[in-house]
């Protein structure tokens, strides 16, 4: 057995598994031309799964970049457990229901997310490892069936996807793939994947792909469900663990841009029902609250009576919100069909109520003849079928009703009719929406209780009369507040500019004027993924009296990230919004700025009163790791402006300085100079809303080439203007990049002190060992010793000329140059060491080929005439 346990996560809970891998042989080398490099398993847990053959759905779960095969462990484990233990029994009702067979690929821990040649091998190897996997179940499946007289399942066409990390991007090339077989995935779910941006851009090929693939995906779903390019069936969800994940950022796990809302969201684990919490980058493919909502996600959605083994994507999506989102996001479609609900006055029970009490709230009209335009509910209560308490929408029965499935005849006495109606009612207490539960003894969110919350518009429920809530069991101990209220006065803008939030910040000291049971306050101007705040939240007055403790949601309408508060108080503020390197997404919902939605007992008349500070010292730390690779970028190009000064001065007639000088001139000649177009250029991009693309051919027209010259440079040399510098969106920050090019030159100095330093403790050393073995040859010869100190004063003398000097300081400079470029080598080269330890020596794709700069090295060689630095004498 397996016990796995990580003391680090507080929330996470452990779980105990039996996992056996059992590698398929059969994908071999006539299979695959990566048979030698790669491998593929079939997961089983020795506690469920009985047989060695899949019978069930096919699973290909995809590790990240230095990831585990057997990170599938925690979700297929709990699949497993929740079908065994749960679901088996639907069996035998023809559900479509079955167990999942987990397959996982071994890449030998490769880094997929500094090489695109290695992405490009993992998902040409996948495609045929899907292949092969689908063709394993027509001869399984039929040596399975007892009874021939039972209609036969179709053979799988499809398999689900599961990837982590970069598993997640490569599950994406699989489409753009020669190899890739059309219908063959038709589900995808991924979990901290970077699918906007790649986390190590080192290596230009990995731009690239990404590049492909988000292009591929946008197009996709416009083709037409017969083109090879159409992704009609394909669903995809992303799921990113926020601010704990520290290794990949979760802003560009928004897919937003790529797929529409009608075949996928983003969503995090602070959103989750029953999850509420971030995840740092390895505890997302375990945290045990986690993994159960995944595999309830991925029980619901199979079905394999049709040969995709999946429902339909419409209801598969249908499956994904109800399991994965609040229910308290902004709908897809505005004029969704939905139960209607309203009321004229506030219902509170706390305590016990009896059996067989039914509730009656009237519906008001709707606008211009009523205020009242919505209707909340909460309780701590479960809603759950069978659970003794239900929310009903009811119409007297005069007239004809709409039919539906959960329709019930209700008779009750209501004291405010004259008569004793027959109603006609369905339930809608599956459209309520699981909140953490809040009271005063709850301090942190890592509890296993929760609320249900139920929020309906009064227009939406012309068809009803009455809100009904019928007790079928008594009612021990526990609360229900219900009321109908004025959306609007308990709506609350700030508009507040930027510069007023950061030197004063926001101060309210009584909200909302009109205390109902759920307030929302929106901040537009708090928009930016790099800043965080500091919130404080009070409530005097009848806090011990309150039936429950003010909680709270934060939110953005861009993608879905929320995080609930409870028992609110001094807690932080931080978003995943407006973000560097992406282009901002209109949509008919889509509202700027952050909202904060709080519930607070209506019954207490004591307003909040909150407070929100930037946290200078929070920001600082985003800033610095969302911009991690601007240590590496920047000063490299520090380190060029410096080699040009020094060549400029050399090329005069000058000395060949040494990189501290021409560091020093050119921070006097040139440094501001290029601070002003730096700024310029970073103000162009973030007064630019539109993606603009642009070419070394628009930016220098050549007359002297032709046209198909021009367009392939057009080609190779096509750039976007929001990829550049620091991909700011946002104008406050148009000074991030002069500020950065100025800490640049902070990381160049040290950088070449530190080289420096290593040369002369270097050197120091081996002059020391020379003078050692010579002062031995000495005694030994004496002789010699006249000669030797001859030999080494004119050493000494020739090393004090100038162009010893011009020499060394040259080669200093091209040391310097060389190191700051290894960030950029040290990934691929990981690579290739990586690849030769697991004996896999097929080449691949580089762009740091010897034969590439042969020629170039040749030419420097003949025109210098052996001269290794020759003085320029034209421009």
């Amino acid at each position: 057995s397996f016990l796995y346990y990580q003391k680090d996560a507080p929330g996470c809970k452990v779980s105990m598994m039996y996992p056996s891998y059992i590698k398929q042989h059969g994908f071999d080398s006539e299979q695959t031309r990566f048979a030698g490099k790669y491998g593929l398993y079939l997961y089983r847990d020795e506690a469920y799964d009985r047989s060695d053959q899949p019978t069930g759905i096919p699973a290909l779960f995809i590790p990240g970049n230095a990831g585990s095969y057997k990170q599938v462990r925690s979700i297929a484990s709990e699949t497993s457990e929740l079908y065994y233990d749960l679901l088996r029994e639907f069996d035998s009702q023809n559900s479509g229901v079955r167990p999942i067979d987990f397959f996982t690929v071994d890449f030998n821990e490769e880094f997929s997310a500094l090489h695109g040649h290695s992405l490009l091998e993992q998902a040409e190897y996948l495609n045929d490892a899907i292949r092969y996997i689908l063709s394993l179940y027509p001869a399984a499946r039929k040596n399975q069936q007892a009874d021939p007289s039972i209609q036969p399942y179709p053979d799988p066409t499809a398999v689900i996807i599961i990837g982590h990390s970069m598993g997640g991007v490569v599950a994406r090339t699989l489409f753009t793939m020669p190899n890739y077989q059309p219908g063959s995935i038709n589900t995808i779910l991924t979990l901290a994947t970077p699918h906007i941006l790649p986390p190590a851009p080192f290596d230009w090929q990995i731009s690239k792909i990404y590049t492909d693939i988000n292009d591929f995906w946008r197009n996709g779903y416009s083709q037409s469900a017969a083109s090879q390019n159409s992704l009609a069936d394909v669903t995809l969800i992303s799921i990113a663990g926020g601010n704990l994940d520290t290794v990949v950022c979760s802003d560009s796990a928004n897919i937003n841009t790529l797929v529409p809302a009608s075949h996928g969201f983003t969503v995090f684990t602070t959103s989750i029902p029953n999850v509420w919490t971030s995840m740092d980058h390895q505890c997302i493919l375990w945290c045990n609250q986690l993994v159960k909502v995944v595999a309830k996600s991925l029980l619901g959605i199979v079905d394999i009576r049709r040969a995709g083994q999946t429902e339909p994507s419409q209801k598969r999506m249908t499956i994904f919100r109800k399991i994965f989102l609040t229910g308290l996001e902004d709908p897809i479609d505005p004029e969704a069909n939905k139960p209607k609900i309203d009321m004229g006055q506030r219902l509170v029970l706390n305590g016990a109520v009896s059996a067989a009490k039914v509730y009656l709230m009237p519906i008001p009209p709707p606008a211009p003849h009523s205020t009242l335009n919505t209707f909340s509910l909460l309780t701590d209560q479960p809603l759950l079928k069978g659970s003794g308490l239900d929310i009903l929408l009811c119409d007297v029965m005069t007239k004809e009703v709409p039919e539906h499935n959960n329709k019930t005849d209700l008779s009750v006495n209501d004291l405010t009719l004259p008569t004793a109606p027959r109603l006609s009612c369905y339930s809608i207490s599956n459209e309520a929406s699981l909140v953490p539960a809040s009271k005063n003894d709850i301090k942190n969110i890592m509890h296993d209780k929760s609320f249900n919350f139920l929020n309906l518009k009064v227009k939406e429920l012309s068809d009803y009369q009455y809100i009904a809530i019928m007790f079928q069991k008594e009612l021990i101990n526990g609360f229900l507040i219900g009321e109908f209220f004025d959306e609007r006065i308990s709506l609350m803008d700030i508009n507040t500019s930027m510069k007023d939030l950061l030197m004063d910040g926001i101060h309210i000291d009584a909200f909302p004027e009109h205390i109902a049971l759920m307030s929302t306050l929106r901040i537009p101007v708090i928009d930016s993924s790099l800043l965080t705040y500091k919130m404080s939240v009070r409530r005097t007055g009848c806090v011990d009296q309150q039936i429950f403790a003010p909680f709270l949601r934060q939110s953005i309408s861009t993608m879905y990230e929320s995080k609930f508060m409870v028992n609110v108080g001094d807690s932080d503020l931080n978003i995943h919004g407006q973000a560097p390197f992406v282009t901002p997404v209109s949509a008919p919902n889509t509202r700027r700025g952050l909202e904060l939605q709080f519930w607070m007992d209506p019954t207490c008349s004591a307003p909040l009163s909150f407070d929100i500070e930037l946290d200078w010292y929070g920001s600082l730390g985003k800033i610095v790791m969302r911009f991690q690779m601007v240590a590496a970028a920047f000063p490299f190009i520090i380190a060029i402006m410096t080699l040009r000064a020094q060549f400029r001065e050399y090329d005069r007639g000058g000395p060949f300085l040494s990189f501290g000088h021409g560091l020093t001139l050119f921070i006097r000649q040139t440094f501001l100079k290029f601070l002003g177009i730096v700024s310029i250029l970073s103000i162009y991009q973030s007064i630019t809303k539109a993606s603009k693309t642009y070419s070394l051919v628009d930016l220098f027209p050549t007359d002297y080439a032709s046209g198909d010259m021009q367009n392939a440079i057009k080609a190779k040399s096509s750039f976007n203007v929001n990829d550049t510098l620091l991909g700011n969106q946002d104008l406050f920050f148009w000074f991030l990049p002069p500020l950065f090019f100025v800490m640049s030159v902070g990381i160049m100095t040290f950088c070449w002190i530190l080289l420096s330093s290593i040369v002369r403790v270097v050197t120091f050393i081996v002059v020391v060992i020379n003078r050692r073995a010579k002062c031995v040859t000495r005694l030994v010869n004496r002789p010699s010793d006249i000669k030797a100190s001859v030999l080494l004063r004119r050493a000494h003398k020739s090393s004090n000329t100038q162009e010893s000097w011009d020499r060394y300081h040259y080669l200093q400079s091209i040391l310097v140059l060389l190191f700051m470029l290894l960030p950029f080598n040290l990934p691929v080269l990981m690579v290739w060491i990586r690849n030769m330890s697991v004996h896999w020596f097929a080449p691949f794709s580089w762009d740091h080929s010897i034969m590439a700069i042969a020629p170039v090295i040749f030419y420097v060689e003949i025109i210098t005439s052996g001269s290794m630095l020759p003085r320029s004498t034209g421009r």
